[in-house]
């Protein structure tokens, strides 16, 4: 391929214009939320007010989960080391991997999967758990080394009841977790992964594109835990990540 054949589609930059899927920048400014654009760039389309909004509670869910998380460790690891605010997050970034924040298109698969048998959900998720089972892999979505219940995910299914985009794909997963519970003989939570897989099954969002989302939020996070680390303690005086002890505002409501 010749290098005047090629093209993007995704946003383009000239004197005095910027376009993102076509559409002016100065035009999204103020008009769109976040989400709207982020589905904008990784879809093609703006998307209607709703599903920007579900994709904007995604972003805020995936923002940030404590300074023990492998992404914030690495990231904690690299700006006490003297490094940049640019190496430092990039660390982080590297350190997701489907273990950790990158398994949205797995669970994503697997719930288009059992849909897509037309059965009783109930069935398909016994079926599709004795499948994973034999093979020695698991549900991605289904379980939490942090949590009894995940707060994130309880959240975020209640707010999509809210807006109406809950559907098969939800019921899948709460079925898919009552046949993981079963299997190992104690009570599983769905975990933040799995509601973000289930919901961005429903708003028909490219699963090529779906880990992309959780790292788009969790740059954010990041980015505060490097600035800080930088901005407390000098280059290798840090204690490790396991042993920071918050001392942040108390919990408080919003």
């Amino acid at each position: 391929m010749s290098p005047d054949s090629l093209k993007t589609s995704v946003s383009w930059a000239g004197p005095d214009r910027v376009l993102l899927r076509g559409y002016r920048i100065r035009d999204l400014i103020g008009r769109v939320e976040f989400g709207q654009a982020a589905y904008l760039l990784l879809v093609g389309e703006l998307p209607e007010p709703k599903v920007g909004r579900i994709v904007e509670a995604i972003l805020v869910a995936a923002i940030d989960h404590g300074p023990g998380a492998p992404s914030a460790r690495a990231t904690l690891t690299v700006a006490g080391s003297g490094s940049g605010l640019s190496a430092a997050v990039a660390a982080g970034v590297l350190a997701v991997t489907r273990v950790h924040g990158g398994a949205i298109e797995d669970a994503m698969t697997v719930l288009e999967e059992a849909v897509g048998m037309g059965l009783d959900p109930y069935e398909s998720a016994t079926e599709i758990v004795e499948r994973y089972r034999s093979r020695g892999l698991r549900i991605a979505g289904i379980g939490s080394r942090t949590h009894t219940e995940d707060p994130r995910a309880v959240r975020l299914l209640a707010y999509a009841e809210e807006e109406g985009v809950s559907g098969p794909y939800v019921e899948q997963l709460h079925n898919l977790r009552r046949a993981v519970s079963q299997t190992v003989n104690r009570e599983m939570p769905v975990n933040v992964i799995g509601v973000v897989a289930a919901l961005l099954c429903e708003i028909k969002f490219p699963k090529k594109a779906a880990n992309g989302l959780f790292l788009m939020s969790r740059v954010a996070g990041l980015v505060a835990h490097a600035v800080e680390e930088q901005s407390r303690y000098k280059p290798g005086e840090s204690v490790e990540a396991d042993g920071l002890a918050y001392d942040g505002p108390p919990e408080r409501k919003l």
